[in-house]
């Protein structure tokens, strides 16, 4: 993911956004909370080949990106792929958890038996 811009008002991000996908080029946004600043999002191009295409369609609404693809369908795996890493995370720690209680278990009541 590379960096295009940061907004301050929502309604501009959603609009900037709007266009982005409809021209194929799918986003990411990333809320950041400055002490001076206030509340702001970055935006990210998904596909950093297409960042440069993003910022000239942003000061240019007419200019068709080099290499469009399906926006929706690729900001829709994206978000898939973050519960994917988590679930096999979480798989890993159950593991670890119930090895160590199966060690502690034996180890309680291992030498009685």
């Amino acid at each position: 993911m590379e960096f295009i811009a940061r907004f301050h008002d929502p309604d501009e991000l959603a609009r900037v956004r709007h266009l982005l996908r409809s021209k194929g080029i799918p986003t990411y946004v990333r809320g950041i909370e400055g002490r001076s600043m206030g509340t702001q999002d970055a935006l990210f191009a998904c596909l950093n080949h297409q960042a440069e295409d993003a910022r000239r369609v942003i000061h240019n609404p007419d200019f068709e990106p080099a290499h469009p693809v399906d926006a929706r369908e690729v900001e829709r795996a994206m978000e898939n792929a973050d519960y994917r890493v988590i679930l096999k995370w979480a798989i890993v720690v159950l593991g670890l958890v119930a090895l160590l209680f199966g060690a502690l278990m034996y180890l309680q009541f291992g030498n009685r038996v």
